[in-house]
């Protein structure tokens, strides 16, 4: 029932008996409908005392529907938004990577751009939304397409070098054994199939050489497919290769932190545990620098 008092009246469940002061500014001038918050009982107030019939939803045919089903209703209702939800937040995970989602809307080139600005300036968020049942053939193909793109600028970078140098080579005999290195005889058709296999073959050895350390000091999160796509995303700032020189060796090492900051995070390692994966790598290279050192004397 309702009770008013001079300036708070209060309103009652007939259902419940819960009660809850209203501001006389906000009774009703003539008859309404309440919701009560505590139980979901509908019923009719008035504004001239007494509170009337509680209220059940009908169906269509006109008959009246027990009260439960009004609040199984609204329980539906609650889970179909939280499912609407959940779906949205797996939309927005699987959108992290529009490589794995071309050509979508925007077409292949603009896939394959936005994936390079997240791997290179949203590391974490990018990696960290990698699936380890994905295809292996997405990551390969994009790190295939920035290999060649290398190839390419390289070979153009050279021909321009060769070009201006050739006139001071002829007596300088270092900078003739530099600039023999650049002039190669391969055609640029040549040169990208050989560079793509050999891309192939790296990618995928060296992967399982991480993979293998990582399956040693975190077997409840190490997957090859995760080694396999952070690789072959991290090569996004191979890019830089436009800028002659500088362009190179900051692309190289903007990727190996991309390449460790996608380890930590997809597999959440701790910093130590992600630099011991590059452990074999280092072994593996570290003979060679001398040499390449001393090409370049």
């Amino acid at each position: 029932m309702m009770e008013f008092m001079t300036q708070n009246p209060t309103i009652t469940c007939p259902q419940c008996g819960f009660s809850r002061q209203v501001p006389a500014d906000r009774m009703p001038a003539g008859a309404m409908i309440a919701t009560c918050p505590k139980c979901a009982c509908r019923f009719r107030i008035t504004s001239n005392g007494g509170t009337g019939e509680i209220l059940q939803p009908k169906n269509s045919s006109g008959t009246a529907q027990p009260e439960e089903e009004d609040i199984r209703l609204t329980a539906s209702r609650a889970y179909q938004r939280e499912a609407d939800r959940f779906a949205n937040e797996e939309y927005m995970t699987a959108s992290q990577n529009p490589w794995d989602n071309a050509p979508g809307e925007s077409g292949w080139f603009a896939a394959f751009f936005q994936t390079v600005v997240r791997v290179m300036f949203s590391t974490v968020n990018f990696f960290s939304s990698l699936s380890p049942s994905a295809s292996q053939l997405r990551p390969l193909a994009f790190y295939l397409l920035i290999g060649a793109f290398q190839t390419i600028v390289e070979k153009l970078w050279g021909q321009m070098f060769y070009a201006l140098l050739e006139p001071a080579a002829a007596s300088d005999p270092q900078l003739q054994k530099m600039l023999a290195m650049l002039a190669s005889d391969s055609n640029m058709a040549l040169s990208l199939l050989l560079r793509c296999g050999l891309l192939a073959l790296q990618i995928y050895f060296f992967s399982f050489m991480i993979y293998f350390i990582y399956k040693i000091i975190r077997p409840q999160t190490a997957s090859f497919s995760l080694v396999f796509q952070i690789m072959a995303y991290s090569a996004a700032p191979s890019l830089l290769c436009v800028v002659p020189v500088l362009g190179s060796i900051t692309g190289l090492v903007w990727g190996i932190g991309c390449m460790a900051a996608g380890f930590r995070a997809a597999m959440r390692l701790t910093w130590a545990q992600t630099l011991l994966g590059f452990l074999p790598v280092f072994i593996f290279v570290a003979p060679i620098i001398p040499q390449l050192l001393n090409i370049m004397k």
